[in-house]
């Protein structure tokens, strides 16, 4: 047994010196020996501090949690667990406890320089994947009306069509792009798997967007759509009604459905 507040200090004291091991080990002892909610916080704070310098980013951002928990304006603990984050790469989670370090201390500089930093990050990061999804988009629309391509392929981005319409940035592109045509003219090559690809494509465009599941209800018509759930194949009929469906919930403000994103293949 020892008393946690010696076992802090000490800890302290080999935090100073360097001794980065022998600090968390006495902020441990002292975590396992202390009752007092205030105290324990400090001891969390003290030992994500560690965890920051072995470069243990998880384990910082757990003690630091816990300081959070039981003080929500204990802003150490808070820039720590900021600088934890961004080094697991949350960027925006990073920014939320930055900006309330900011909030709190809105003229300490280090506070503001890494708030404008996290969000020019973000910003980055943000015209980044707009670029990738929208150079995914174009690559299966390339190989779509290509020609000349093999079949494997042009199947191959069909599906891969349905996993890009399943997130907002992809859905939208698709649509921009006159994507509703092409899938069309998928439906009418007859093909089942090419039907069914661009049926589960619109189904992913139409998901929560009231604009984009009208749009696509007036360029196809019902009367098309009722013709594509009348053929004789179980898994499109299957498809249509889902996508009868997914306009439906997008119109009247029903649940969102979530979908499980798979890895695109090409």
């Amino acid at each position: 047994m020892g008393d946690p507040v010696q076992l802090k200090d000490e800890g302290n004291k080999c935090f100073q010196a360097g001794d980065i091991d022998k600090a968390i080990e006495c902020y441990t002892k002292a975590i396992k020996e202390c009752k007092d909610k205030k105290m324990l916080a400090i001891i969390y704070r003290n030992r994500s501090a560690c965890y920051l310098k072995k470069e243990n980013y998880s384990g910082a951002v757990n003690d630091a949690t816990k300081a959070i928990d039981v003080d929500a304006a204990d802003i150490k603990a808070l820039y720590r667990r900021c600088q934890a984050l961004e080094k697991l790469g949350k960027l925006d989670m990073a920014f939320k406890d930055v900006q309330r370090c900011a909030t709190i201390e809105p003229k300490n500089k280090t506070f503001l320089e890494t708030l404008r930093r996290l969000g020019a990050e973000i910003q980055a990061k943000v015209t980044q994947t707009s670029f990738s999804t929208d150079s995914r988009v174009q690559n299966m629309f390339d190989i779509l009306l290509d020609k000349e391509m093999e079949t494997d392929k042009i199947e191959k981005a069909a599906n891969n069509l349905i996993v890009l319409s399943r997130e907002d940035a992809g859905a939208e592109r698709i649509f921009q792009n006159n994507g509703v045509p092409l899938l069309l003219n998928m439906i009418e090559t007859g093909k089942p798997e090419m039907i069914l690809a661009a049926v589960r494509t619109l189904s992913g465009m139409c998901t929560g967007h009231k604009a984009r599941a009208m749009a696509v209800v007036h360029m196809i018509g019902v009367e098309k759509l009722c013709s594509i759930m009348a053929v004789d194949n179980e898994e499109i009929a299957l498809a249509t009604c889902n996508l009868f469906q997914c306009v439906y919930d997008s119109l009247t403000g029903g649940d969102k459905r979530e979908y499980g994103k798979r890895k695109l293949w090409s």
